[in-house]
């Protein structure tokens, strides 16, 4: 029997988990290994940084994965030809699925490894307890929040803290610091001009055009008209790269994501298929997808089909493709701009659009009880 290894799981890995029936689970050996006990909502972790929302981001993975399926909690460190290498043992397989997320990318600049982040549940946890504690002292750099980058991560924090800080009335001065000279390059800029409005409007101050050259202790450097701002309370949101696994692993990669072929296979290790953060997908431009939770949720359906394929003895020739259908950035529970199939959105609607998609992944978890 199949020795089957599901590494990671966030999105990509539960994708295929939930997509394979009881009949295909019964024809192999399945383990999921993950360095935590649960699933967490990658896309929500801001709202659990800012007080938001804090139920169901965090999900117990004996709540949704098959009883077909062995769970081990255990921490990957790299990979090699047919072989796992973990913290507590080494598991032989015949297939691994690698969905291991992403790691903090700070392209080298020099301090910002000792910011707070919100990559991870335990790390947004951090965030949220010790920015709000710090804001409980009256000095003015407990009161300073600021967000390096201003991206999905960093305008969705911002906004969610501003709603927060604002509801509670909480003394919070909160600045989203981008080296662009508009937020949210992804997107139209008419509309990440309303995205930037309605932030400024909920009191944020947006510096955009000011580059992060160096932080020192509380002290954040800056290329730009404002040379420096004092903060207990600076986070990076700015960038990311694949999971560290990957570097230490026998994988060709670049940031720590694996070029994959059109099956999303590693090259040279037909037996190893990458998918998520750690994967690398070119567009018909030969320009790379972004690592969204879109992407990787179509690369875990595509995967079950030729997982199920092959352990029905059928040959599969489909190829994975991906078509970017568009994104939405929450800016608050109130307010979302949307760009979805070349049609931007704002407002009330865009915000109809976010709570389609999350519960849409909670059907694929719970079927029918997760509405």
């Amino acid at each position: 029997m199949k020795k089957i290894i599901f590494l990671g799981a966030g999105y990509a890995n539960l994708s295929i988990i939930k997509s394979l029936d009881n009949k295909t689970l019964n024809k192999a050996q399945f383990l999921l290994i993950n360095n935590t006990p649960y699933h967490y909502k990658t896309t929500q972790l801001h709202k659990l940084a800012s007080k938001e929302k804090e139920e169901s981001i965090k999900i117990s993975l004996k709540d949704i994965v098959p009883k077909n399926i062995t769970i081990i909690q255990d921490y990957a460190l790299k990979i090699e030809k047919n072989k796992l290498i973990c913290q507590n043992t080494e598991y032989d397989f015949d297939e691994i699925y690698i969905g291991l997320g992403a790691n903090i990318n700070t392209f080298g600049i020099e301090g910002l490894d000792s910011c707070f982040h919100i990559g991870d549940y335990e790390n947004a946890l951090k965030t949220q307890e010790s920015v709000f504690k710090n804001l409980e002292y009256d000095n003015a750099i407990n009161k300073e929040i600021i967000i390096c980058g201003a991206g999905f991560s960093g305008v969705e924090l911002a906004g969610s803290l501003a709603e927060y800080c604002n509801k509670n009335q909480l003394d919070a001065s909160i600045t989203i610091v981008e080296a662009m000279d508009e937020i949210l390059p992804m997107f139209d800029k008419k509309l990440a001009k309303k995205a930037r409005d309605y932030l400024e409007k909920l009191g944020v101050k947006v510096l955009t055009s000011h580059k992060i050259t160096k932080k020192e202790s509380n002290r954040l450097y800056l290329d730009g008209e404002i040379k420096y701002i004092d903060s207990e309370n600076i986070i990076f949101t700015a960038g990311v790269k694949g999971n560290k696994v990957i570097e230490d692993s026998v994988f060709e990669s670049k940031n720590n994501r694996v070029l994959v072929n059109e099956f999303l296979q590693a090259p040279g290790y037909e037996n190893c298929y990458i998918l998520g953060d750690c994967s690398l997908v070119l567009d018909k431009n030969e320009r790379p997808f972004a690592p969204t939770a879109q992407i990787a949720c179509k690369q875990g359906v595509y995967l079950a089909k030729s997982l199920k394929a092959r352990l029905n003895d059928k040959k599969f020739n489909e190829k994975f493709t991906f078509s970017n259908q568009g994104s939405v950035c929450s800016i608050s529970y109130k307010y979302a701009v949307a760009s979805i199939n070349g049609k931007d959105f704002s407002g009330c609607f865009a915000n109809i659009l976010k709570t389609i998609i999350d519960k849409k992944w909670d059907y694929k978890l719970f079927g029918l009880k997760g509405l």
